[in-house]
């Protein structure tokens, strides 16, 4: 057991990340909504006499028009000041990523055995964030896994891409709702915020890969999939090491 979590200031971070992302949402569509109504009051009444005769509602109109834009620009700023991970892609192993996902997952009283196969591969991408995303699955799928089974982890490129598998052993695809699933805070734990798949599908997506969920015979399987890194220059630098 580790007593300092290498993980956990970027865990934190991302975490915060997706909350303010679910924020920013929630608020850009707010503001559409203000904007569409103001518009469509304003067509409304542009033929009505008081219209023509006090300019002072098209100034209003236009008043409204550019602080909903203003309010959307300054809510950008704020998300974007608010972010506390500085992310530095490199060149990296992904299996090394992998491996230090699974020794760092906390898997409690579980029961559960995770067992880690990974193949070389190199891709481009923050270690720290990758790992912090596979080991959101790692833990999801600890959690989804009864008694003393065993959560599969393994990392392997295929054709011009790695891919990460990790494979609970819990109840069968039927009981899985893949949308409810990927909906932030959707969690029947609790003290969990339901963001882990979330995390993991972002950070996939920063790296010009993907999250799938895929059933399998009993439990199911996450899967990220990131492009393989171009082969080093003659005479380059490796895969950055670990840190």
């Amino acid at each position: 057991m580790i007593s300092w979590d290498p993980l956990g200031a970027a865990e934190q971070a991302a975490v915060a990340d997706e909350i303010l992302s679910v924020l920013r949402h929630d608020l850009r569509n707010r503001f559409a909504i203000v904007r569409n109504a103001s518009f469509y009051i304003r067509r409304k009444v542009a033929g009505d006499a008081a219209y023509a005769a006090d300019p002072r509602i098209a100034e209003f109109f236009g008043i409204i028009d550019e602080e909903v834009i203003a309010a959307s620009a300054r809510l950008d700023e704020s998300v974007d000041a608010a972010r506390v991970f500085t992310r530095r892609s490199a060149r990296v192993s992904a299996a090394d990523c992998v491996r230090r996902a699974a020794a760092c997952a906390r898997i409690g009283a579980s029961g559960a055995r995770v067992e880690v196969s990974t193949e070389d591969g190199d891709v481009e991408a923050d270690p720290i964030e990758l790992a912090v995303a596979v080991r959101c699955l790692i833990e999801n799928a600890v959690a989804s896994t009864p008694g003393d089974g065993v959560v599969t982890v393994q990392g392997a490129a295929s054709g011009a891409r790695y891919r990460i598998q990790v494979t609970d052993a819990g109840g069968s695809p039927s009981e899985v709702d893949g949308e409810a699933i990927l909906r932030p805070f959707d969690t029947t734990k609790p003290r969990h915020f339901g963001l882990g798949l979330n995390i993991a599908r972002r950070v996939a997506r920063r790296y010009r890969g993907t999250l799938a969920l895929e059933p399998r015979s009993r439990g199911t399987s996450a899967v990220i999939e990131l492009p393989l890194a171009a082969p080093p220059e003659p005479g380059g630098a490796g895969p950055e090491p670990a840190p």
